[in-house]
C-alpha cells in the first residue's frame, strides 16, 4: 500500500504526473488532473462535473465521513475533495493510516514525523481548524518532544472536539510532559469533547481553562497527583466517562459530587490506589480491574445499577469473597454484577446480607497451569451470591480450564447426593456453566440450581469452555468453524460430558431446556493439539 502525503494546498498544473513507484507517495491532486485532462480522460471530467454539482457542504460531510487515508487519497485524484481537503477537519495520523506499516522501524519513525508534520503544518498555514486530532505514536521511541509540543500548539484551538494522544511508554527513556498551556485557553478548552491521554505527565493542572464540554476522559498509564486529578475534574462538570487505567501518583481517587453527569466509572490497573471514594449521584457502571483490593466508598448510589470487579493473575486474591462481603452495602442497588477471580483463598462467605435488586450474574473463576484455586475452595460456596439475591434471573458460571485443576473430581459413586438447599432461588430462569468439568464442587452447584430453582427454563453445560462454533462467547464468527482444543482439553471435556449425562440429565426437571455442549466431532477432531 504506498504512502499517502499531504495533498498540495498549491498545487501547480505544470507538474508532469510521476507514479507512486517514483515519488513513495501517491501523486498529488496537479499531477493526476493535469495528466488526465491532457489526456483527455473523459470518465474523469463526468465524476469531477457529478461532484461539482453537490452543494459544497455535502461534499465536506461526506469527505468529514471518509478514514484519513481515504481523505488524503480521493484528493489525490479528484479538485472537489482537493478544495475540502483543505477544510479536513478529522485527523488520525499513525503508521497504519499513513501508509506506513510495512516499512522498517528506522524509515517508518523518519517517515511519520515528516508526514505527520507536513499534514499539521499545512492545515495550520490554511487557516483550518483541527475537528479531531488522534495521533497514534506507540512504538516510536525517539520523538523529539519539541515535534510533539509543536504539532499540539499548532492543532488544538478552538473548535477541536476531540484530542487523543498515545505514545510509547518508554518514549525517549523520559515520559512526555503534557503541555496543560495547550488547554489554559477558555476558548480550546472549553471545546474539547473527548480527551485520551496515554504515557505522558500531566501536571501544572491549575492552569487549565474550564473544560465546560469535556465528555471523555481517559488517562492511561499518565503520570498525575491526587490533587491534579483532583483540578482537572473539578474543572469538567459535563463529564460522562471516565477512564483511568496504571495510573501513578494516585493513592486516593476521589470522584466528586460536581460530577453530576458522569455514568460510567473503569479504573484498571492502579497499583498504588488504595482508597477509592465516590460520591457522583449518577453513576451507572462501575468496573474495577486488577491491583490491590481497596477500600470502597460509594455516597451516592442509588443509580449505581452495574458493577464489574475483575482481578488480574498479579493482582490481590480475595475479590469474591470481598465483593460478597462488600457489595451489598457499597452498591445496594446493583442489577447486573460481573466478577472475575484468579485466587481465591478462602470460600466465598455465607452471609444474611441481600442484593435484592440483582438481576443478572456473571462469576468467572479464572485460572492457569500455573495459578489455580486452592485445593480447599469450595466452588459450591459461590451458592452465597445466589441466596443473596432474591430476584435473580440469569446466572453464567465460566470455569477457566485449569482453575480447579486441584480440587476434588467426582467419582464413580452411584449413590451420589447432593447437598440440601437451604434457599429457594424463585426468580431464576437462565443458567450457564462454561467450562464444565469434574470438579465435584461444580456438579454439586448445578444440582443444587435444579433443586432449589422452580422458576428454571434453561440449563446450558459447555463442556468445551465456549470453544464449540454454537457458544456465543468464543464462536469463530463466520468461520463455520470452532475453535481449537488440546487433546488434553477434548478428553476432558468428553468425560464431562459422560458425568454430566450420569449425575445430571436424570435430575432435570419437566419443561427445562437442558442443554450440554460436548467438541464438535468435526472440528475438535482435526483441530486437537498435542498437550
Amino acid at each position: 500500500m504506498p504512502a499517502t502525503a499531504d495533498p498540495d494546498p498549491h498545487p501547480d498544473p505544470s507538474k508532469l504526473r510521476r507514479t507512486p513507484a517514483d515519488t513513495g507517495s501517491m501523486p498529488s491532486s496537479a499531477e493526476t488532473n493535469g495528466a488526465s485532462c491532457q489526456q483527455g480522460d473523459i470518465s474523469h471530467t463526468r465524476e469531477e462535473v457529478g461532484f461539482e454539482k453537490l452543494p459544497e457542504d455535502m461534499v465536506h460531510y461526506i469527505h468529514s465521513h471518509l478514514h484519513v487515508q481515504d481523505a488524503a487519497r480521493a484528493a489525490c485524484v479528484s479538485r472537489v475533495f482537493l478544495r475540502s481537503w483543505r477544510c479536513y477537519s478529522n485527523l488520525m495520523l499513525g503508521d497504519w493510516t499513513l501508509g506506513l506499516a510495512e516499512k522498517k522501524y528506522e524509515e517508518k519513525e523518519t517517515s511519520l514525523i515528516d508526514k505527520v508534520d507536513k499534514i499539521l503544518k499545512n492545515h495550520y498555514s490554511n487557516g483550518v481548524k483541527v475537528k479531531t486530532l488522534s495521533l497514534d505514536l506507540y512504538g516510536y521511541e525517539n520523538i523529539n518532544a519539541s515535534y510533539l509540543d509543536m504539532w499540539l500548539e499548532i492543532s488544538v484551538k478552538s473548535g477541536t472536539t476531540e484530542l487523543n494522544l498515545m505514545l510509547h511508554p518508554f518514549m525517549d527513556e523520559n515520559y512526555y510532559s503534557f503541555p496543560c498551556s495547550v488547554l489554559s485557553d477558555t476558548a480550546a478548552a472549553s471545546s474539547i469533547q473527548t480527551l485520551s491521554l496515554s504515557a505522558c505527565i500531566f501536571q501544572s493542572t491549575s492552569t487549565l481553562g474550564c473544560l465546560k464540554r469535556l465528555k471523555s476522559l481517559d488517562l492511561s498509564m499518565v503520570h498525575i497527583t491526587e490533587e491534579g486529578l483532583g483540578h482537572f475534574l473539578s474543572k469538567s462538570s459535563a463529564l460522562e466517562r471516565l477512564v483511568v487505567y496504571g495510573c501513578s501518583g494516585i493513592i486516593c481517587l476521589r470522584i466528586p459530587c460536581t460530577l453530576q453527569q458522569l455514568k460510567l466509572l473503569h479504573i484498571i490497573t492502579c497499583e498504588v490506589i488504595q482508597v477509592i471514594v465516590i460520591d457522583a449521584p449518577n453513576l451507572c457502571t462501575l468496573y474495577f480491574n486488577g491491583g490491590p483490593l481497596v477500600e470502597i466508598s460509594v455516597r451516592n448510589s442509588c443509580q449505581l445499577k452495574n458493577v464489574d470487579m475483575w482481578s488480574g493473575y498479579f493482582s490481590a486474591p480475595g475479590i469474591l469473597a470481598y465483593a460478597r462481603a462488600r457489595l451489598p452495602s457499597i452498591t445496594p442497588n446493583v442489577e447486573s454484577l460481573n466478577l472475575r477471580s484468579c485466587k481465591e483463598n478462602v470460600d466465598t462467605p455465607m452471609l444474611s446480607s441481600k442484593l435484592i435488586h440483582l438481576k443478572n450474574l456473571e462469576i468467572g473463576v479464572v485460572g492457569s497451569s500455573v495459578k489455580a484455586f486452592s485445593p480447599s475452595y469450595d466452588v459450591f460456596s459461590l451458592v452465597s451470591f445466589l441466596d443473596a439475591s432474591p430476584v435473580l434471573e440469569s446466572f453464567i458460571l465460566w470455569v477457566e480450564q485449569d482453575a480447579l485443576r486441584k480440587n476434588p473430581v467426582v467419582g464413580d459413586d452411584e449413590k451420589y447426593t447432593s447437598r440440601k438447599p437451604e434457599c429457594r432461588h424463585n426468580s431464576l430462569r437462565q443458567v450457564t456453566i462454561m467450562g464444565f468439568c469434574l470438579a465435584k464442587s461444580l456438579v454439586e452447584v448445578t444440582i443444587h440450581i435444579l433443586e432449589s430453582a422452580p422458576s428454571l427454563e434453561r440449563l446450558m453445560l459447555d463442556t468445551t469452555r465456549g470453544c464449540h462454533g454454537n457458544s456465543r462467547f468464543h464462536a469463530v464468527r463466520g468461520s463455520g468453524q470452532c475453535l481449537s482444543m488440546s487433546k488434553k482439553a477434548l478428553a476432558k471435556a468428553h468425560k464431562a460430558v459422560e458425568f454430566a449425562g450420569r449425575y445430571i440429565a436424570g435430575r432435570v426437571p419437566k419443561g427445562v431446556e437442558f442443554q450440554v455442549i460436548e467438541p464438535c466431532s468435526r472440528c475438535h477432531t482435526a483441530n486437537a493439539g498435542d498437550t
